[in-house]
């Protein structure tokens, strides 16, 4: 079994690495469930690691229902990171009825023209596409890699649809969504899966900005000074139980 950890920031990344992580997904605004990174994030990242970097192409916070002018900055986007040398593009459309927006998926896919991996990210989890029929359909227009938690709140309690899809065969599925060191095995028990998608955080504190007053977050933010940040020594400790179920 291998580990992709989800990273915020190129911090992040270097911690994934360090812990013996084989990919990362790249991303930025993980509060907001991941926003496309910078592109010096992604730079710094190949340059000071060897892991493959999926890079997480999304505009915007909110749903995955996006506007022409929104879908031509992620086509953009795409293009960039993959002239760049980017291993996988991460995206997911819908409709405004919550099902799968196949045609912009197809889009997406026609841009990378295989030059990368292609993955719907967890947009598939909420949309109202039948299961199957949308692991069918993904495969069929080009999707690599669908990350998934079986359309559950965890990969643990989705772990019978996310076998289902893994037999399905000629697509990668990616169990993610609170993937712990604690239920590693389990969901390898009741998957066999070949990768899991985890994520390794703490909270650090920088205290330069805190004031009585005046605010540099919105109100629903964490509290002003704390962020997160990926620690290694929880990525090595998911990497050795994983190296144990093979």
């Amino acid at each position: 079994m291998k580990i992709e950890v989800c990273c915020g920031s190129y911090l992040d990344a270097l911690e994934a690495y360090k812990g013996g992580a084989n990919r990362v997904e790249l991303c930025s605004s993980l509060f907001f469930g991941g926003l496309t990174p910078s592109l010096g994030a992604f730079l710094l990242t190949k340059k000071n690691t060897s892991l493959e970097i999926a890079v997480m192409i999304r505009p915007r916070e909110g749903g995955f229902c996006y506007t022409d002018d929104e879908f031509e900055l992620m086509l953009k986007d795409g293009e960039i990171f993959i002239q760049n040398g980017a291993d996988a593009l991460v995206f997911g459309f819908l409709n405004s009825d919550g099902s799968i927006d196949f045609d912009r998926t197809k889009k997406m896919c026609e841009m990378v023209n295989g030059r990368c991996q292609t993955v719907f990210h967890k947009a598939f989890d909420v949309s109202t596409t039948a299961l199957e029929e949308a692991v069918y359909k993904l495969k069929e227009i080009g999707i690599s890699r669908i990350l998934t938690a079986g359309k559950e709140k965890t990969a643990e309690y989705g772990s019978a649809n996310i076998k289902k899809m893994i037999d399905i065969g000629g697509i990668e599925i990616l169990p993610a969504g609170n993937v712990r060191a604690y239920n590693l095995e389990l969901l390898y028990n009741n998957t066999y899966c070949d990768w899991v998608h985890t994520s390794a955080f703490e909270a650090v504190m920088d205290s330069s900005a805190n004031h009585e007053s005046i605010l540099f977050t919105g109100t629903k933010a964490p509290n002003q000074g704390e962020y997160s940040l990926a620690n290694s020594e929880i990525v090595r400790n998911i990497v050795d139980i994983a190296k144990k179920l093979v």
